[in-house]
């Protein structure tokens, strides 16, 4: 094979050459699989991909598109919750929504955060926050903060690859 024809082929020509802005594209692509991720509720997703983007984006990038792409795809299964079961829940269980709603409304972010962190599954989370009187705002903060630590240890063991 020529050397030439070698070199203008290595992947990094190939980027560079053919693809402007490849890692703002690549970055997109991670908020959307990563968004799509926490939106369908799929479990266990959130260090394979923390971790991987930091290998492809670097530390800092990777932390900001993964936690982006984990508040954006939360708030809609937030959304999807809060919008499309919370009547016939309520007519369901009322009893034991009551005291979800209790919790929520009296103890505020910490414990969402702290959830978080301890890994119970976002989708039980964000459907006792949502069917609760937490409020969006608050939601969308305490999921921030509840999923950065994650992020931040996986994404920089996969920038240090």
């Amino acid at each position: 094979m020529d050397p030439s024809l070698a070199t203008s082929l290595s992947f990094d020509v190939l980027l560079a050459g053919t693809l402007p802005f490849a890692e703002v594209w690549l970055a997109a692509a991670i908020v959307g699989v990563t968004a799509s991720a926490f939106a369908s509720g799929i479990p266990g997703t959130l260090l394979p991909i923390s971790f991987s983007s930091g290998a492809l984006l670097g530390g800092w990038l990777a932390i900001l598109v993964v936690a982006l792409g984990a508040t954006v795809g939360s708030l809609v299964l937030y959304l999807l919750f809060e919008r499309g079961s919370q009547a016939a829940l309520l007519e369901r269980y009322a009893d034991r929504l009551a005291r979800a709603e209790q919790f929520t409304s009296k103890a505020g972010i910490l414990p969402i955060i702290g959830a978080r962190i301890i890994g119970i599954p976002h989708v039980i989370i964000t459907a006792l926050c949502a069917l609760g009187s937490l409020g969006r705002s608050k939601y969308v903060f305490s999921t921030f903060m509840g999923v950065l630590p994650a992020i931040v240890v996986s994404a920089t063991a996969g920038a240090a690859i």
